[in-house]
């Protein structure tokens, strides 16, 4: 039978900024969280990004079930996990205001929730256990000045002893974190992890309820994968593996990935993993090379070492102008087949990806070896390009690989069978 609790006080805004921001001298999230726990007159939870307990008050059982799970086992369990962000999965906004509910989960309890935030990452959530006590007009701005001030005793706290895992990876990912910082993530992480390691990333919006189900998505892969650390970097999942077997991932490991792939795939994402490495220090790079694949990727899950060296041609269609960087044989081709009804373009398209290899070309492109002699020689003839010679021959196949990259998206460049696409593609990335 729940507890039932009725408020032993009604503080205003003006003195909820005098008593938190007085805890604050303590520079302990628990005294904080007690002098909350005072002013609402009504017990106060707060929680890490993944759920974990960090503070709650009164530290005593009050016969509800989350509250007293947190008492004894330190952390929520992935079913309430999910519970909880699947009800509020609507919301809009990059993170959470403070808001009540006594709805859905919060039906047997009204609760009012909160979010320790930046700008790109949450550092834990607060709720505040309402049970049959009204809301009052002060209580939501109460509780974002209690954020508030969590936020200014945890962040640089997260930045000194103490720090998860999943902050030690995010400082090692950062190229603006200090050198003493990454060094403090590198030995931490290899203490906890053992190489070879591969990354994986999976990129996701950054609304409150795309945020949220990347949390559920951390919190539920520590419990299924060991050797592995999760965080949410530049609105990606960025997950840590451990524990690969070589210079090059066996088809285990491969299976491996494409299982967990499969697991963030009903949220319609795309994963990318990254090529094996052993020194930690790469571990930026390597989230460029899997962040790159993510992008590129036509399934749930990409490889660096499949889409090479198509993530190469698709940072230059994220930041360049495609066309600057294409022979000019190319618009050329498109010109003339578009009012002759040839197909110049895709022969010499074909021909250059298959390295010249005519049996090869010819299949392809479905037609006989000699039907292609004829091709080559008009579009020498017509258009003057020596692509049997060294120099030209690479600037063609480089221009035909950004080709297809930048209309396509896609690794095999243009091999399959499909009409050349007109205008090029630019992609939107932040990174």
């Amino acid at each position: 039978m729940t507890m039932h609790i009725y408020r032993r006080n009604t503080g205003t805004l003006s003195e909820a900024y005098q008593t938190f921001f007085e805890a604050m001298k303590s520079d302990s999230i628990e005294t904080l969280l007690r002098s909350a726990c005072d002013f609402f007159g009504l017990p106060v939870l707060l929680t890490d990004e993944n759920y974990k307990q960090i503070a709650q008050y009164p530290p005593q059982k009050l016969n509800h079930p989350i509250w007293d799970g947190l008492l004894e086992y330190r952390a929520l369990p992935m079913d309430i996990v999910q519970t909880y962000q699947q009800a509020y999965l609507n919301v809009s906004e990059p993170y959470y205001r403070p808001f009540y509910s006594h709805e859905g989960p919060s039906a047997d309890c009204g609760r009012i929730y909160g979010e320790v935030h930046s700008d790109d990452r949450i550092y834990g959530h607060v709720a505040i256990f309402m049970f049959d006590c009204p809301l009052l007009p002060d209580d939501l701005a109460a509780t974002q000045v209690l954020l508030d001030a969590i936020k200014m005793l945890m962040v640089p706290r997260r930045s000194r002893e103490g720090a998860s895992l999943s902050s030690y990876m995010r400082d090692l990912l950062d190229e603006t974190a200090a050198p003493n910082a990454k060094a403090l993530a590198k030995r931490c992480l290899a203490a906890s992890i053992s190489g070879p390691f591969s990354v994986m990333v999976t990129p996701i919006g950054n609304t409150a309820s795309q945020q949220a189900f990347a949390t559920m998505a951390i919190s539920k892969m520590a419990v299924q994968y060991r050797s592995t650390v999760s965080t949410l970097y530049h609105n990606c999942i960025v997950t840590l593996f451990g524990l690969m077997q070589g210079e090059q991932h066996s088809k285990k490991e491969i299976g491996f990935f494409r299982r967990v792939a499969d697991f963030l795939a009903p949220c319609h994402v795309a994963s990318g993993v990254s090529l094996p490495f052993t020194d930690l220090s790469e571990a930026n790079g390597r989230f460029q090379q899997a962040y790159m694949t993510a992008l590129l990727t036509r399934g749930p899950c990409g490889f660096f070492a499949d889409m090479f060296p198509a993530v190469m041609f698709e940072t230059i269609c994220t930041y360049a102008d495609v066309d600057m960087f294409l022979h000019p044989a190319l618009p050329q081709l498109l010109a003339y087949d578009a009012a002759n009804q040839t197909e110049y373009f895709r022969t010499l398209q074909v021909y250059s990806l298959t390295l010249h290899n005519k049996e090869s070309t010819a299949r392809i492109l479905c037609i006989h070896r000699n039907t292609l002699l004829y091709r080559l020689g008009k579009i020498s003839e017509l258009f003057h390009v020596p692509y049997e010679d060294q120099q030209t021959a690479l600037a063609l196949l480089n221009s035909f690989q950004l080709y297809g990259v930048s209309t396509l998206s896609r690794a095999d460049f243009g091999l399959e069978a499909h009409p050349p696409a007109a205008k090029s593609r630019k992609t939107d990335a932040s990174l």
